[in-house]
């Protein structure tokens, strides 16, 4: 059971993650309705599903621009997620 503390952080990352994906929307696949970050070796990685809970893409990719990847690294990449298992949220 996470703490209070745990719980607020992982709703402050949750939003933001929601924030940043809004704001590149464009850049998310098509019939994206959630994503599921997680900071592996350094390096975030953004997974997009569907409304069937079916991962539909990875970010970053070749596609993804500087923008949306500076936004993501800024972000994240010095943040610990309260949950091993990544942050989510709804688009």
């Amino acid at each position: 059971m996470p703490t209070p503390e745990q719980q607020r952080l992982y709703s402050l990352l949750s939003g933001q993650l929601q924030t940043i994906g809004l704001h590149h929307r464009k850049e998310l696949p098509s019939g994206s309705t959630s994503l599921l970050m997680k900071v592996l070796d350094g390096q975030v990685l953004v997974e997009a599903y569907d409304m069937h809970g079916k991962k539909i893409g990875t970010i970053p990719n070749e596609n993804t621009s500087p923008a949306f990847r500076s936004d993501l690294q800024a972000a994240f990449l010095r943040s610990a997620s309260p949950d091993p298992d990544g942050v989510i949220a709804p688009l």
